[in-house]
């Protein structure tokens, strides 16, 4: 049971995803949402009541879920004196049982402890003198708990408008990659990401839908993890090998149709997909940008044929310029758009959905 007065959380997302992830949650006050913009991050702060905070690990456009222990004002590093009165033993059980009751985590041997700092601009307080001050205060209520890193209990400080919001983190990295290893292949997309691509394109039960360009297949994934999709629905392809065969392992057992094809000509029977959800290759790492409007363009061109009459298409790119210029070639306009902040870079996702006037 959470008292009243200790029903404050705050969700990590991704920049820009703040209002897809409370979307996700929908708790049942709204209004009360404190959006604070961090670097590369949105940190939404609510009040949550038991039903909604029975959902938190179900999660999966939010990178990570904290319970929040308090504030405490912080304009002059004199005021750092308070925080062992913010970080109090009772708190800190009270964090444990939430992330006991929450999340399950693995039950350590040996209880270990870390501090970490985020802030939304510098200030005259560094944050390495935060995190050590915040680490004292933890060690004086439990001095038998060792210092780690990774550790199984993370307390964060949200330094914002001079403000150091106190937050027991709840959530570890099971939710941040629903429960797989982390793809290492450059330019793998995150699956908090992937999830607000398949949450924006609003999919139905019977939908056919396509990831062209499907890399390790983490798209394909969160289709399958948030819909009731047959994999005969499911169709995925890439142009390199190697990533189809490590799709094809991740996602081994599903059953679903993987290929080796060039996106340029899908081969699939035009008017036969509902929606096609992509990643498209942006960044110098992976393409330029006379590279990507000649490529967006033949990429359009062929994927219109493909899509029945009131088909879509969730995309993804921070060469928005390329993508808009291959729209308008085909009379394409978009829905939704949003803002998302993608291996530090503004990128955008977007709803294309086909019209009368789209050109085939």
């Amino acid at each position: 049971m959470i008292e009243k007065s200790n029903n404050q959380f705050a969700l990590l997302t991704f920049a820009g995803l703040a209002k897809i992830a409370a979307e996700e949650l929908n708790p049942s006050d709204k209004k009360k949402i404190q959006v604070h913009h961090l670097p590369n991050y949105d940190l939404s702060i609510l009040s949550l009541s038991e039903t909604d905070t029975s959902r938190l690990s179900f999660l999966k456009t939010v990178e990570d879920v904290f319970w929040l222990m308090g504030q405490l004002p912080l304009s002059k590093k004199v005021h750092l004196h308070q925080l062992p009165e913010r970080i109090q033993k009772e708190q800190l059980l009270m964090g444990i049982s939430l992330k006991n009751s929450l999340f399950h985590p693995t039950k350590p041997k040996q209880p270990s402890f870390n501090c970490f700092v985020k802030q939304d601009q510098d200030y005259p307080i560094y944050r390495r003198t935060i995190a050590q001050r915040m680490r004292s205060a933890v060690a004086q209520a439990f001095p038998k708990w060792k210092i780690r890193d990774p550790s199984s209990i993370e307390i964060w400080g949200f330094y914002i408008r001079r403000q150091l919001h106190l937050a027991f983190r709840l959530s570890d990295n099971r939710l941040r990659y629903h429960s797989k290893s982390p793809s290492h292949r450059p330019g793998a997309l995150r699956p908090t990401i992937a999830a607000s691509m398949v949450k924006i394109a609003n999919l139905l039960p019977n939908d056919r839908i396509i990831d062209p360009m499907c890399g390790t297949g983490m798209i394909l994934s969160e289709v399958i993890h948030q819909q009731s999709n047959s994999s005969n629905n499911l169709i995925g392809g890439d142009i390199d090998e190697r990533a189809v065969t490590l799709a094809q392992k991740r996602l081994s057992q599903y059953y679903l149709h993987l290929q080796n094809w060039d996106a340029r000509q899908l081969p699939v029977e035009p008017n036969s997909v509902d929606c096609i959800i992509c990643n498209l290759p942006f960044g110098n790492r992976f393409s330029s940008t006379q590279e990507n409007k000649n490529l967006y363009n033949q990429l359009i061109t062929n994927w219109v044929t493909k899509l029945k009459k009131k088909g879509r298409m969730v995309l993804l790119t921070a060469d928005t310029k390329s993508l808009e210029y291959a729209l308008n070639q085909k009379r394409l306009r978009w829905e939704y758009r949003c803002k998302v902040k993608v291996l530090g870079t503004w990128a955008s996702i977007y709803l294309i959905e086909l019209t009368l006037d789209t050109t085939r």
